[in-house]
């Protein structure tokens, strides 16, 4: 959304706050079936057109990392990674890199604004 003219706040609410603040409240009470059911005929068609090429899309990168979870590559990598000297350093570092992204300062300003919310940094 960003690379077509929207805005930082514009890009997060419909995205990852319409995800976390409705989509997922309301799977969760009533399921997914109803989702299907009460959703727009917009997003009805494009979940289910777009679902097979999301599907061949993603599927590789889930079946790598299973087997990568699997076999221990990942429990490796970790207490390899974590063992390092200057590990909370350089954890510290990715972490604020994150945490000052463009995505991130948006989801902190939208937040700020739902009622009765205290603004966290």
């Amino acid at each position: 959304m960003r690379k077509r003219g929207h805005d930082p706040s514009e890009a997060f609410n419909e995205t990852v706050e319409e995800l976390t603040q409705s989509l997922i409240r309301l799977v969760d009470e009533n399921g997914m079936d109803w989702m299907y059911a009460n959703c727009s005929e917009t997003a009805r068609r494009g979940a289910l057109d777009w679902k097979p090429r999301f599907r061949k899309a993603v599927a590789p990168v889930f079946k790598k990392l299973y087997q990568s979870v699997k076999d221990g590559v990942e429990t490796r990598r970790v207490l390899q990674s974590s063992a390092a000297p200057n590990y909370r350093k350089a954890l510290a570092k990715e972490l604020d890199a994150i945490k000052n992204s463009e995505m991130w300062r948006a989801g902190a300003a939208v937040r700020s604004l739902r009622p009765g919310k205290k603004k966290k940094s």
